[in-house]
């Protein structure tokens, strides 16, 4: 029995179980039985087939999140033993539900609350256990297709399940073949997402709350800051706006004055209707782009999935019973959320030294040219167009701003001085501008990825007499990845390539061939790289979509591969039996021993490494061994049973001893619990346990490294101010926040990642108290409640680097841990030419600590009814769980201080599933009800009061919360004999979709269906 190495019916578990049977699998339509699990409300839509793009790395994987605590608190099992880890890209232990046999599969156990005490680190929020079938015989075929609507999102399905007993019974020998293929799919397919949907902030609050919507939803939104075939956006002063303003009166109210290259290499003004906050705000409408065009929002990856596996036994005797698990995996995933390599002026942070005082991107004229800025006399550029961009250029100079930054120019005698300068530059050509392009031309980096699992489990187990049993196994696994990163480009290459000009012969080349001063020096300090570079050099045409030649291309991209390997391996041993009877039973113990040792390993291609591809430069990661030796026992006392309202009484308990090689030393973990029959109908259980999960090889070892975070909202800009706790205004000021600051990031923020070899073991305690109603004048209903409470203490995390600003300024003082996480720039700005106060690129330092605290509580209902009425069959399964507590606690220096997640987006404080099917002979109908309650657009503190003070911002959007969403599913299933069985089936048959823009896709929104109606259709032939 999952939860226990002591025999006992199921019904007496002593923790609450829900069991997904092998059939319900397969009702529901779908190819990854990761899929079916992430739909049941106790687990977190976490990355499965629909949302594995979110992150580097992570497309084709499906893992399990139960309770909302995070992956790694989840404990996947099979047939109660571990599976090698797959989360290789963040150095983490995470088993990839795409590798299951989905056809083996007996039934998937999930069992709430701690277990390290019975199974060993992670089972911190509860247990996943996989049981693979045991005695198959027979021959079976099973195939499956699907497709959506809108003809896209199909998938495909072949199964063959072989077995066969042998030797009079005493064996059995089955082996399992399956082929999956998901489809990808893209939000241009789909005509509520191939145009962008979303809330725009219109409004910054004076005070907290004052009454006007920070937000207004919009359709059809174009992007003001990037295009496909250039965008320019040139800064002007508050005063002078000739592109229109926003309503704040800020220093920045001023929009940009867009303009947008063409096809031709024309430049033509953007169109459509500003909305939002300036400098940029957004378009509705016109001629931008929405970013959803083609492959560029993919909604699924494409995944191809084989899978062969083995099991078997041969009883030589009841006390010698050998058995083996086999199996080989390979699934090959495509799809990338990553979109092209994109620039948008200053995304490269450029910076060198070309003889002059470049007054391009800084009004004090600094040493320092960027080369990403196109200058005014590039070749590629027609007369037509540069006096338009020079006109413009030099209106928004006059009109007192720098073009690029909007900074102003100083009322003095140096800063219009400063201010000719610049105008004298652009009458030279030498001034520069930014080009924002979401370089599509040079393709899209996408992630090809192929991922081998190689798992092998053998061992003996057997009855020594009636009473008395043993299992000794040794489980070794291998998973392995190779990941192809497609369409990627060299960075300094494309430096040298996009800045152009002309040689004495008139041609167009590098400005580099010609003044060696713009090559610059070499991203990773090798010279005669930079060399090479400069001598192979092929200009690039920026200038409109489908103008990048084939010859700048092949000089531009550069494959990136990155590869890692995660192995394991766990020698296992246990022995339970009875020791003597008591009024209540036999006295039954387990003990036993477990040995673990864990190694991974991951690489990048050296040209990664060095730093020159966009991409994560991520180091090498080579970590000594994970390696643990434990030793457990269990206990069961059954104190009476068989007498007035007693008729049964059992105490268990069970405990664990582990020594952790490094920084964690030796941990124990424990539980005990009870079970209590007043009456044959009733149970009543109970149990409490302290769990603890150890830091694992990424938590530990990795090597700082660069990372990237998305586009932050710096707390300390105007329209975020007064959006926080009442001190952020005034530790903005006190950090020096200069006047009317309001920086607004339209890219990702550089950061530097990497482990602490200091953690200790994350421990948490848990509570469960619930009943099992089985009542015999109501013939085949179970109805069981169960109340969870689980606290984490120690939780090895690192905060959100959005999490982490807020906090600084939101905290009392700025004397706080998450101020220390960054810097910002100076007054006279910083080293990457970061304006005024803002934060510095690769100055945040994001590593793990034991910090913070984890606190669910809810409660779990649980209906099920199978009853044979003779001219019908009927079956009812329902789940509900409803979330009284969730919240976070992330503040060392206020421990009390909590940050509320019931009930924000992706973790509805309600949900329900209820499947119910009616068998009438041959002929199945059934239906799935799936329920997720209303989620807050953003935090629960947005609108509520928590920690004493006031709800933070209750003006966030006219709409507090997305509405109540459900899914209906239907099925037919035709026995046209014993062996022969044919299904049909639509899911989501009202063709929900997520609500008001979202994508399903990413953070806390994949809990919503992106597929929308989908038919499928599948046999089962038995031989």
């Amino acid at each position: 029995m999952t939860g226990s190495r002591i025999r006992r019916p199921n019904d007496d578990s002593p923790v609450p179980i829900t069991t997904v049977s092998k059939e319900e699998i397969f009702q529901s339509g779908r190819i990854s039985v990761g899929d079916v699990l992430n739909d049941l409300p106790q687990l977190r839509s976490s990355l499965g087939s629909q949302n594995s793009t979110s992150g580097l790395g992570t497309r084709g994987v499906n893992f399990l999140d139960l309770r909302g605590l995070g992956r790694s608190r989840t404990l996947v099992l099979i047939n109660g033993r571990r599976q090698v880890s797959a989360d290789i890209i963040n150095n983490g232990n995470a088993v990839d539900i795409n590798t299951l046999p989905t056809d083996l599969i007996d039934r998937v156990d999930i069992v709430t609350g701690g277990n390290s005490s019975i199974y060993g680190s992670d089972a911190i929020a509860g247990v996943v256990n996989f049981v693979l079938k045991d005695n198959f015989e027979g021959l079976q075929f099973h195939a499956q297709n699907g497709i959506s609507r809108y003809g896209d999102a199909g998938n495909q399905y072949a199964s063959i399940v072989a077995g066969t007993n042998f030797a009079e019974g005493r064996g059995n020998i089955a082996l399992n073949v399956e082929f999956a293929h998901q489809e990808d799919y893209y939000a241009s397919g789909r005509p509520n997402l191939r145009q962008n949907d979303a809330f725009v902030v219109v409004d910054t609050d004076s005070t907290p709350g004052d009454d006007v919507s920070d937000r207004a939803f919009y359709r059809d939104l174009r992007s003001s800051t990037i295009s496909l075939g250039g965008q320019v956006g040139i800064r002007y002063s508050a005063a002078a706006a000739p592109c229109g303003r926003d309503a704040t009166g800020s220093t920045n109210a001023a929009y940009t004055c867009g303009f947008l290259f063409q096809p031709d290499g024309s430049l033509v003004n953007q169109t459509g209707l500003r909305v939002g906050l300036g400098p940029n705000g957004n378009f509705v409408g016109g001629n931008g782009t929405t970013s959803r065009e083609g492959r560029l929002v993919v909604l699924s990856p494409d995944i191809k999935r084989y899978v062969a596996n083995a099991v078997g036994h041969f009883e030589i005797s009841p006390a010698f019973v050998p058995f083996f698990e086999a199996k080989y995996v390979r699934t090959d995933a495509r799809g990338s959320q990553s979109g092209p390599f994109f620039s948008q002026g200053q995304t490269l942070q450029d910076g060198i030294d070309a003889g002059f005082d470049d007054r391009s991107y800084s009004n004090g004229g600094v040493a320092g040219t960027n080369r990403e800025g196109i200058r005014l006399d590039n070749p590629y550029l027609s007369a037509a167009n540069r006096n338009i961009l020079a006109a413009q250029l030099s209106a928004a100079i006059n009109s007192g701003v720098n073009p690029n930054t909007g900074t102003a120019f100083a009322a003095t005698p140096a800063g219009l001085a400063n201010r000719a300068a610049a105008l004298a530059q652009v009458a030279a050509g030498t001034y520069r501008f930014s080009l924002r392009r979401n370089w599509l031309d040079l393709g899209t980096r996408d992630e090809q990825i192929r991922r081998e699992l190689y798992r092998a489990v053998v061992g003996v187990r057997g009855d020594l007499g009636s009473d008395w049993n043993y299992e000794v196994s040794a489980n070794y696994g291998q998973h392995s990845e190779r990941n192809v990163i497609t369409g990627n480009i060299n960075t300094q290459r494309y430096l040298l390539a996009v800045d152009t000009t002309r040689n004495a012969s008139g041609q167009i080349v590098c400005r580099s061939q010609v003044d060696a001063v713009y090559g610059g020096s070499d991203l990773a300090g090798n010279a005669a790289v930079l060399a090479r570079d400069i001598a192979a050099c092929v200009p690039l045409n920026p200038f409109g979509q489908g103008n990048v030649s084939d010859a700048a291309k092949a000089y531009l991209t550069t494959p990136t591969v990155a590869t890692g390997k995660a192995k394991q391996f766990v020698a296992s041993g246990f022995v339970s039996g009875k020791l003597f009877e008591l009024p209540g039973g036999p006295l039954a113990v387990s003990v036993g021993g477990e040995y673990r040792r864990e190694t991974l390993t991951y690489d990048l291609d050296p040209v990664t490494q060095a730093g020159y591809a966009f991409y994560n430069a991520i180091p090498s990661f080579k970590a000594p061994a994970f390696e643990v030796k434990e030793a457990f026992g269990e206990l069961s006392v059954p104190i009476i049973k068989d007498v007035p309202f007693f008729k049964e009484l059992t105490l268990h308990g069970s405990g664990r001893v582990a020594d952790y090689k490094g920084s964690v030393g030796t941990v124990y973990a424990y539980s005990g619990d009870v079970t209590w029959r007043p009456i044959s109908d009733l149970l009543l259980r109970g149990s409490y346990s302290k769990s603890v999960r150890s830091p694992y090889l990424g938590d530990l070892y990795s090597v700082p490294g660069q990372n990237y975070t998305p586009a932050p909202n710096d707390p300390c800009s105007a329209r975020n101010i007064n959006t926080g706790s009442s001190t952020r205004a005034a530790n903005c000021a006190a950090a020096g926040r200069p006047a009317g600051y309001d920086y607004a990031y339209t890219a990702s923020l550089e950061i530097l990642s990497g482990g602490n070899t200091n953690l200790k073991a994350e421990t948490s305690k848990s509570k469960t108290l619930g009943a099992v109603f089985q009542p015999s004048f109501f013939r085949g209903l179970t109805l069981s409640v169960d109340y969870y409470d689980i606290a984490v203490d120690g939780v090895i995390t690192s905060p959100t680097v959005q999490a982490a600003l807020n906090a600084c300024y939101d905290s009392p003082t700025l004397s706080n841990q998450f101020c220390a996480l960054f810097e910002r720039a100076g007054a006279s700005g910083g080293p990457n030419g970061e304006e005024p106060f803002r934060i510095i690129e690769g100055s945040y330092k994001d590593s793990p600590q034991n910090y913070a605290k984890l606190k669910t509580r809810g409660f779990d209902t649980n209906i099920s009814f199978i009853r044979d009425f003779g001219f019908m069959k009927a079956s009812l399964k329902g789940v509900w769980t409803h979330i009284v507590q969730n919240d976070a606690f992330t503040d060392p220096s206020r421990p009390n201080f909590k940050n509320v997640i019931n009930g924000e987006l992706g973790d509805p404080s309600d949900a329900f599933n209820i499947s119910t099917d009616l068998k009438f002979g041959k002929f199945t109908v059934g239906h799935t009800f799936r329920w997720l309650d209303k989620m807050y657009l953003n935090t629960f503190e947005d609108y509520n009061s928590v920690n004493g003070g006031p709800p933070q911002n209750p003006d966030y959007a006219p709409l507090v919360q997305y509405p109540v969403t459900t899914y209906n599913d239907v099925r037919v299933a035709y026995d046209v004999n014993e062996k022969f069985k044919i299904d049909l089936g639509v899911n989501n048959i009202g063709d929900t979709k997520p609500p008001y823009g979202l994508t399903g896709v990413g953070a806390n929104n994949g809990i919503y269906d992106n597929r929308g109606r989908f038919f499928y259709t599948g046999v089962t032939a038995k031989f």
